[in-house]
């Protein structure tokens, strides 16, 4: 499993804010890549988007996605970071299948990423 590296992303330039926090190093790389993609106008991680889910114990909690990320073509999109090792599990996945429906609904694609 990997380290979480917390910390902050100084001076973006296609987020509405001086700077972002990431809660891991594939968070970081995340936000270098969405800085360096020329398809991408805006992106945000404070964007205040919470998805409920069920848990596997029929729990209903909230989820915050990674990030909300606006091209340049008007398209909308949600993307989930991921660490390899965790993409297969229970959670993840009842996470995803919820993020799905929630970005269908309102004609946004989900990208879960493992970078």
């Amino acid at each position: 499993m990997m380290i979480s590296k917390h910390g902050e992303f100084p001076n973006p330039t296609k987020s509405p804010y001086n700077f972002e926090r990431y809660q891991s190093d594939l968070e970081r790389r995340m936000m270098e890549r969405l800085e360096a993609d020329p398809a991408v106008k805006k992106w945000m991680k404070r964007h205040g988007i919470c998805i409920p889910w069920i848990d596997s114990q029929k729990h209903q909690r909230r989820y915050v996605p990674d990030f909300i990320v606006e091209y340049h073509n008007g398209s909308k999109a949600i993307i989930e970071v991921k660490d390899p090792n965790r993409i297969d599990s229970d959670d993840v996945k009842r996470k995803r299948k919820a993020a799905e429906i929630w970005c269908k609904q309102r004609g946004m694609e989900y990208q879960l990423a493992t970078i």
